[in-house]
Parts: structure tokens; sequence; C-alpha cells
């Protein structure tokens, strides 16, 4: 089973088309769509509604609690429901800049023993399209500092929310940390979650992400002075427990 991990907030205008893709891509997969809807305030969940199928679950939070909460909700339920052994969680970002077809990639690396598998901008064939240049000046800052205080083979891309996780290193991980297992709010809840399962020394890949961020209708919900602060503070807090 893949288990594909949607976290929504105001994505009304994009979630549909996300949802449509990995159905006409893995129609003959065994697969099950997971969305957190966010506290929305827009039609998210009335769109969720419409085109709910037996194929989806949908879960609200009342209020919007923060990608890290919508993320805990999320694992909260799968890891309720998931066959350890054999299945894998997929998380994607719900505003359509991930293009859903690279999960066909990651799963051959799974098939060949891999317990975690990166959508990369930073290997070899990873591009951005239609980022700000501050923003990608941020990441890449962020890539060469955490590369040389947490590196690890095959690893570039610390931040990237396009991951397939095996249910062998998510029990791992539950059995270790228990509730604790996702402690931050904000987009930082992507490298805690890393740097927390490579203490497990995974079998970790990466396979090229084009970033279609030109698709993405709305906002950015990126906070960028809090989720720097996020970042540093997490980082030293990670370093310390190392």
């Amino acid at each position: 089973m893949i288990f594909f991990l949607l976290c929504a907030y105001n994505e009304a205008r994009n979630i549909v088309e996300v949802i449509n893709k990995i159905r006409n891509i893995f129609y003959h997969y065994n697969y099950q769509i997971v969305v957190v809807n966010d506290g929305s305030t827009d039609e998210t969940l009335q769109v969720l509604e419409e085109v709910k199928n037996s194929d989806l679950t949908i879960i609200s939070h009342s209020q919007n609690l923060g990608l890290g909460a919508a993320m805990r909700t999320g694992l909260d339920y799968i890891m309720k429901v998931i066959n350890f052994k054999n299945d894998v969680v997929v998380t994607m970002d719900a505003d359509n800049t991930h293009p859903v077809e690279i999960t066909k990639f990651m799963l051959e690396k799974f098939s060949s023993g891999a317990h975690l598998v990166i959508a990369s901008r930073y290997c070899p064939g990873g591009k951005q399209y239609g980022v700000e240049f501050y923003r990608k000046l941020l990441s890449f800052v962020a890539r060469v500092v955490l590369s040389i205080l947490f590196p690890y083979h095959n690893l570039r891309d610390y931040t990237s929310g396009y991951r397939m996780y095996s249910g062998e290193i998510l029990k791992l991980l539950m059995l270790r940390y228990g509730k604790n297992f996702i402690t931050q709010k904000t987009f930082a809840v992507q490298l805690e979650l890393l740097i927390k399962l490579l203490m497990f020394k995974p079998n970790l890949y990466e396979v090229p992400l084009n970033l279609e961020y030109y698709k993405k209708y709305g906002k950015s919900k990126l906070k960028i002075i809090k989720n720097v602060l996020a970042y540093i503070i997490l980082i030293f807090q990670l370093k310390l427990s190392s």
C-alpha cells in the first residue's frame, strides 16, 4: 500500500488537481490518499468532499495549527493502519508544485532496499522553476550548513517535503520517540523528521525533483523569519541531543 499524505491549508485551487494526478497515475496500484485539512478558511474542505471516494480520507483541524501539527495528525492516523513491513508513506505538497510521477522512481528505490527516498532539488537532474531568488538563496545556505552539521551518504536536500518513508523506518521512529516523534509546528518539521531518522542509519536515496513552483495558485504559506528562527533553534537542539 502507498499512503499519500497531503497537508492542506487554503489549497482549494490546487489540491483537486494533485488528487486527480495521483488517481490517474496510480490507478492500478494499491494506494490511499490521506488529506489533513489544517483549518482552511477557503473552500478546501468543500472541494475535498466533492471528490471524496473510497481512496480518500479527510481529516480536519478546526483551526490552522501549522504544518508540523498537520503532519503529526496524518502520520498518527496512518500508523494505525499501515503494514510496517510492506507499506510506504509519501509526503508531498498539496499545492501542485511536486510532480506526482516522481513517486514511481521513488518506488523503484524502495524495491531496491531503500528506507527513505527524497525527491531532491540538488541531486543531478534536480531543478527549481518559478522560485524567487531570495528563497533559492536561503535554501542553498541551509543546504550548505546542514551538510556540514549532519553529513550523510547520498543526502543533499535536507528540507524537501517530497519524501517516501518505509513503514519499517517509521516504526523505529515511533518506538524511539513515542508521542514526541514530531515537536515542531512550522516547516522545520521536515528537518526534524529527517535528522531523527538518520540516527537509525537508513538506506537513503535521492531522485531528481523538478520543483514546479509556477504551477501554484495563491500565496506561499512560508513565513520566512518565523521559519528561519525555528530552524536555528531546532538545529541547536538536534546537535545537543546527538
